[in-house]
């Protein structure tokens, strides 16, 4: 009798032993994949950030034109223009005033279909058609618009994500619905601003050549951020999933033995 207590009293202890290092494994798990979800966040709010001042600013196609004297910043459907350096006493390029206008005001658009009518006589003429909201102007506003919403739908979700494997998956779609978007948008607008129509700028006395501004650039960054963003919503999501997984298959304990049979008798 008294051997089978101490059999019963190692096994009960192995038993706690192996549910011990059960919990902890557990723990270090769960510690794991809400510290790879919140560093997914960080990632996505930072690409909000880049891709929110992206569409916001109108430096996405940039272009000199000497014979008007100033710097013209066409942006999807912000378009400014700032005087040179050298027509202005200051020396502080970030002093110096911008005009600017919607592509989408019905009195700024009445003025370039003005101008371009007499484009024979008007010198502006030329430029004046980069400030119409063009078709591709408005699939890449869209679209990127798109993936701000998205992502600020992803924040939302991502925050109850380490709770719920169920929240985990959907922030990782969203994630990557965002990144999808973003990129389409980019994609449209770089094919597009290559393209002759887009690329340069016809003056009265030369033809100038855009190039591409720091607002793509900037805007590209928050794209990638948010791909990287994606990679790591997707590795907690899985990671939860296998959790309950294993959660739902536990494998049933044997019950102790009531006696060990090398203490039967024969």
């Amino acid at each position: 009798m008294p051997s089978i207590l101490r059999f019963n009293q190692f096994y009960l202890t192995k038993i706690n032993e192996e549910n011990d290092a059960t919990t902890m494994s557990e723990r270090k798990t769960t510690s794991a994949q809400t510290i790879v979800i919140i560093s997914s966040l960080i990632l996505l709010i930072v690409a909000l950030g880049l891709q929110a001042g992206g569409v916001m600013s109108p430096s996405w196609q940039v272009v000199d034109i000497r014979e008007f004297r100033a710097t013209h910043h066409h942006g999807l459907w912000l378009d400014c223009t700032r005087p040179q350096l050298h027509l202005v006493k200051t020396q502080n390029k970030d002093d110096l005033p911008l005009h600017c206008t919607y592509k989408f005001d019905i009195s700024a658009t009445q003025i370039i279909d003005e101008n371009i009518e007499d484009i024979d006589q008007n010198s502006a003429a030329g430029e004046s058609e980069h400030h119409q909201f063009f078709g591709w102007h408005k699939f890449t506003l869209g679209f990127m618009l798109c993936a701000i919403i998205l992502a600020a739908l992803s924040l939302l979700c991502g925050i109850c994500a380490p709770c719920s494997s169920g929240f985990a998956v959907l922030y990782a779609i969203l994630v990557a619905f965002t990144a999808f978007t973003s990129t389409c948008g980019d994609a449209i607008f770089f094919f597009a601003a290559h393209r002759v129509d887009s690329r340069f700028v016809q003056g009265l006395v030369g033809t100038y050549e855009q190039v591409i501004g720091m607002a793509f650039y900037l805007h590209v960054a928050g794209t990638v951020i948010s791909c990287l963003a994606l990679i790591m919503a997707a590795i907690s999501a899985y990671s939860l999933l296998q959790n309950n997984e294993s959660e739902r298959h536990l494998p049933m304990r044997e019950m102790a033995p009531l006696h060990e049979p090398r203490f039967a008798r024969v």
